[in-house]
């Protein structure tokens, strides 16, 4: 479901930034489609669908209704209504009936409908992901199933974070003896849009927006619950309620592993950021949160898992692979869905 919106997010601003950038200036539209792309990671499985043509029908077409790409919003939102299916007895039932309404409303949706309008085709499917999280606030008890639902969004918004702002800030870094123009305001006030970060930051900056400080936002801020600071310690936090595990003892190596990144993530400036190098440093964190939630399967749900003692079990944990590319909370079910 975050995916979903996630995505469905980005779509909308993207279309709008190109709106508001026609207006005033000449644009190589293409750049901008195909930095949604690779905000995905999915480029390999795009160009062989469509090649090398980036474009609003393309990109729409793979990101929003492509049954074959597993992240596109029509893959997620199948995905969580079998994932919800499969413990429907665990989640409550206006949970589900969000998220199947939300899968035959794509299902009957017009491919028209998202090229034509899309301000209200994306506003549908933002607003059903934001009714279902409030769904489930209200109607799910705060017991393990709760803290796993907050687990995968949290996770999955800091990885999104990640992804967003690596992209973008180095698309839209001026070259040597460049001056920001209006223009680059309006693209840097697309990315706090992507993260529904505009308002908040205002709030917090009342300063012009430079990229400096849109970054420390995005990646540090402890109080805006979609910055990937933010995310990692809801995680965290919810993990040891799982697992009953604390800042002087850790039960399991996931609860390891996200309490290694949180403390990391406190005392970073965004100096040590630069120092380390942007890209590295946010490819390094995706990496590391995708190896959290392959670390969460094996001690969760992997079902080889139960057949092994605790040693053997221990030494698994610690030596665990990472996939490329974005995690894959549900490989059995993404398979399933793909024939």
């Amino acid at each position: 479901m975050e995916r979903a919106e996630n995505t469905a997010r980005f779509l909308d601003v993207n279309f709008h930034l190109l709106l508001d950038l026609n207006n005033i200036t000449l644009i190589e539209a293409s750049n901008y489609w195909e930095s949604l792309i690779l905000v995905t990671s999915d480029e390999e499985r795009f160009k062989q669908l469509y090649g090398d043509e980036y474009n609003s029908d393309t990109v729409t077409d793979f990101l929003v209704f492509n049954r074959r790409n597993p992240n596109s919003i029509y893959s997620c939102i199948a995905l969580a209504r079998e994932n919800a299916r499969s413990v429907i007895e665990s989640v409550s039932s206006e949970m589900w009936e969000q998220v199947n309404n939300l899968y035959h409303v794509l299902q009957q949706a017009n491919p028209h409908l998202a090229k034509s309008d899309p301000y209200n085709f994306y506003k549908v499917i933002r607003n059903a992901s934001h009714l279902f999280q409030g769904i489930t606030d209200c109607t799910m008890s705060r017991n393990e199933g709760w803290d796993f639902v907050q687990v995968g969004k949290y996770l999955e918004r800091s990885d999104n974070t990640c992804r967003l702002v690596d992209v973008k800030y180095h698309l839209l870094l001026p070259r040597d003896g460049e001056r920001y123009q209006s223009v680059d305001v309006i693209q840097w006030m697309a990315v706090l849009k992507s993260c529904s970060a505009l308002e908040a930051f205002r709030k917090v900056h009342s300063s012009k927006i430079e990229p400096n400080t849109i970054l420390r936002f995005l990646a540090l801020d402890r109080a805006f619950p979609r910055s990937i600071y933010f995310s990692v310690a809801a995680s965290e936090e919810a993990l040891w309620r799982i697992s009953g595990s604390s800042r002087r003892k850790y039960v399991n190596n996931a609860d390891r592993l996200i309490g290694k990144l949180e403390a990391e993530l406190s005392y970073t400036m965004i100096e040590d950021i630069y120092e380390r190098g942007l890209h590295e440093y946010l490819d390094e964190l995706e990496v590391r949160l995708t190896r959290v939630g392959e670390q969460i399967n094996q001690t969760y749900f992997a079902t080889q898992a139960l057949e092994m003692d605790y040693q053997d079990l221990e030494t698994a944990l610690l030596v665990g692979p990472v996939t490329s590319g974005r995690a894959v909370w549900s490989q059995a079910q993404q398979e399933q869905q793909q024939q």
